[in-house]
């Protein structure tokens, strides 16, 4: 009789939640970036190549893969610089792939991972990379493509490929 009690407060407390979350729901929808014409191969490898020099600026020394993406995430320019661990090759082109697919940063996918819940981020998208280091390229509003970075700490790969994404917006 208790456990049958226990187990109705247990449902009952539930679904209450759900319908408060219902109602705490946001009226926009996040991450609503409209799709742009596609960067172009040239833009893409001026970004590198800023991403490149900030890795590579003493005393850092990080060695990094980095890739940029077009909105659909097909792989426009990449790079790998000498001796970046052969992982990083995919892990790049895959932060950059979620990015531009997911119109957001990796990041925000890490975040929800090691949040509540967070179990459901990989049933997703098999090929999506929930780590930090993939940024949207957003230019006058509008995506243009994605660039990731990887071969670092996570932390080390935002921070540069952070840069290559700032000179976009």
């Amino acid at each position: 009789m208790i456990r049958s009690f226990i187990i109705a407060a247990i449902l009952a407390a539930g679904a209450f939640t759900t319908r408060a979350e219902a109602q705490a729901v946001p009226d926009q929808m996040p991450f609503d970036v409209p799709y742009g014409a596609t960067i172009t191969a040239d833009r893409a490898a001026s970004l590198v190549e800023a991403v490149a020099a900030e890795a590579s600026r003493s005393p850092r020394n990080w060695k990094l893969a980095i890739a940029v993406v077009d909105p659909n995430g097909d792989l426009v320019y990449f790079y790998r610089m000498d001796q970046t661990q052969v992982a990083s090759v995919d892990v790049a082109i895959g932060k950059a792939r979620t990015s531009a697919r997911f119109r957001r940063p990796t990041q925000a996918f890490a975040e929800a991972l090691a949040g509540p819940g967070g179990g459901v981020v990989p049933t997703l998208d098999p090929t999506l990379v929930a780590s930090p280091g993939g940024f949207p390229l957003i230019e006058n509003g509008r995506l243009i493509g994605a660039i990731g970075c990887s071969g670092a700490t996570s932390g080390q790969d935002a921070a540069a490929c952070q840069v290559g994404a700032a000179l976009v917006q």
